[in-house]
């Protein structure tokens, strides 16, 4: 399975930075917001966004999903994937996205605004990622007709998105500051500063795995790069933070960390049943041995896959059929040992018949 862009851990400061999301949301003038829209004017609004889209060679390649006739395991594949949310889900009507192949750049439609115009990308990039979604606007505001108010910006269905309608958001990977104890602290700042904080699954989710998605609150006042500009000089101090936590680790308590990732890794490869914030949490401390020098039989970009791959609706297509939640506990821990396994298998391999399970010594 090909794992999407922002995901891949092939960017800049992934290890610390897992993803860049730029979104912008805008609505259709003369047409009500979805959730009071009538299923006309949702029709309406689908059609004209993916004939708008489609007339350009440059998007020929990309895929029109239409949610109104797709089955709920393969909504649900998307969602998992980020390239839909769970609000484009449990709407009505003609709704859908538009992706292309890498499942960088995505367009929702009929979601809680008429557009959700998005590029995710890995590791931080927001400045790419904002050309990215400046291009598709550009071409998009040229063919429709955007709600649009001289004085307040972009008409949103939420007001906290009108004026330039932007979030810019980054999903960190922090357990340096979660072991140190230092992160409510720092988060605090964060917070003070202007920064909204959420869980690896987005808005109202909880915070598992070490998890944290920070993003703008402000959408009004200034520019699209202003914004840009000033929430990722926020992100880069609390990558700064983080950096400095995992060295402080690894001076101070490095034989209890490398005791904590052997025994994650233990559990992971002999569990019978995993829920998804077990996996999370436990392959959290395999992702700092990774990153810290402490652990290597897996990568980052392995450690993504199978990420990806214990979500529920991957584990139901996986099994080609459906599974309540104690049967989804099997099958993932069934995919963990054997992904596991296998690399395990395959490094010793490599490594001439020498079986032993390598995690740096700690008396080093």
């Amino acid at each position: 399975m090909r794992l999407p862009a922002w995901f891949d851990g092939r960017g800049p400061e992934a290890e610390i930075i897992v993803s860049t999301r730029i979104r912008v949301a805008r609505n259709l003038a003369n047409y009500r917001f979805p959730p009071r829209a009538s299923p006309q004017e949702r029709t309406a609004v689908y059609e004209k966004t993916v004939a708008a889209i489609g007339d350009d060679r440059r998007f020929r390649s990309f895929d029109f999903v239409n949610f109104s006739g797709l089955p709920l395991l393969e909504q649900q594949l998307l969602v998992e994937k980020r390239i839909a949310s769970i609000d484009l889900l449990r709407s009505e009507g003609d709704r859908g996205v538009v992706y292309d192949c890498s499942r960088r750049i995505n367009v929702m439609i009929n979601e809680e605004d008429h557009l959700r115009l998005q590029c995710l990308d890995s590791g931080c990039r927001p400045v790419e990622s904002w050309e990215s979604v400046d291009a598709l606007d550009e071409h998009l505001g040229r063919k429709l007709d955007y709600a649009y108010d001289h004085r307040k910006g972009f008409l949103t269905c939420c007001p906290t998105n009108s004026g330039t309608g932007l979030r810019v958001s980054f999903l960190m990977h922090l357990p340096g500051l979660t072991l140190t104890r230092a992160i409510d602290a720092v988060l605090q700042g964060a917070s003070q500063m202007g920064i909204a904080v959420r869980g690896f699954f987005g808005e109202h989710s909880e915070v598992i795995g070490n998890f944290f998605q920070l993003s703008n609150q402000a959408t009004m006042g200034t520019h699209e790069r202003g914004f840009i500009e000033n929430t990722r000089g926020i992100i880069a101090e609390v990558a700064c933070h983080e950096r400095e936590a995992r060295q402080r680790l690894l001076r101070e308590a490095r034989l209890e960390l490398t005791d904590r990732i052997c025994r994650a890794y233990g559990i992971l490869l002999h569990a019978r049943t995993l829920s998804i914030a077990e996996y999370l949490n436990l392959s959290s401390a395999l992702r700092l041995g990774c990153d810290c020098g402490l652990f290597n039989d897996c990568s980052l970009s392995d450690l993504n896959r199978a990420t990806l791959l214990v979500m529920p609706a991957h584990l139901q297509h996986f099994a080609k059929k459906a599974l309540n939640e104690a049967e989804l506990g099997v099958v993932r821990a069934e995919l963990v040992r054997g992904f596991l396994t296998k690399k395990r298998q395959k490094k010793h391999r490599n490594r001439n018949g020498n079986g032993n399970f390598e995690v740096e010594d700690a008396a080093r």
